[in-house]
């Protein structure tokens, strides 16, 4: 029994998305860019940091309560935050070339196995016009990659406001997770 090649209506050859790639290097390359993407600028105040009295509450023995030195303690309210970001981003993590590569090729061979990617032909938009690509397109939301197009076909696209336009040279793993459908120009 021979094996049925997929293609497209243009002719080309799918099969370079028939890759199994391990959900573990998907789930990996996915953190990275989110971890990356993020500034991480948040911090809290600690104990040292609180503008309060350094005075002791009231005195250590007699009574009954128990002991506690000033109010920027974390016990009080508007003390200070034990273990809070520091406001400090660690270095950013990153993925080798082979990784990152693998993991845009499984995730593209994902989408092409769920029917979520479409091979089109620039030539299918007649007229350069907005229309024209909306019924190539669709109403709905997805992403657009584009390796050289004309000018004229990108503004026509980028005038449809739920589609994302995406240079061939930026797509990775995390914008292709992150779109519905994909849009590729053969």
């Amino acid at each position: 029994m021979a094996t049925k090649k997929a293609t497209t209506t243009t002719g080309q050859d799918l099969s370079i998305f028939s890759v199994e790639v391990k959900p573990s290097l998907l789930t990996q390359a996915i953190h990275v860019y989110q971890e990356n993407s993020h500034r991480g600028v948040s911090k809290t105040k600690t104990r040292g940091e609180i503008n309060a009295t350094k005075r002791k509450v009231y005195k250590q023995k007699g009574t009954g309560n128990a002991r506690h030195g000033a109010k920027s303690a974390p016990i009080y309210v508007g003390g200070g935050v034990p273990f809070g970001p520091t406001g400090l981003k660690s270095a950013p993590m990153s993925l080798n070339r082979k990784m990152k590569s693998k993991a845009l090729i499984g995730m593209l061979s994902h989408y092409q196995k769920e029917n979520r990617l479409t091979l089109i032909d620039s030539s299918e938009i007649k007229g350069l016009s907005t229309k024209s690509a909306l019924g190539v397109l669709g109403k709905n939301e997805a992403a657009f990659v584009y390796f050289n197009e004309k000018p004229a076909i990108l503004k026509a696209i980028s005038n449809l406001e739920n589609i994302i336009m995406l240079s061939a040279r930026r797509l990775n793993a995390f914008t292709v997770a992150s779109s519905p459908k994909l849009f590729l120009t053969a």
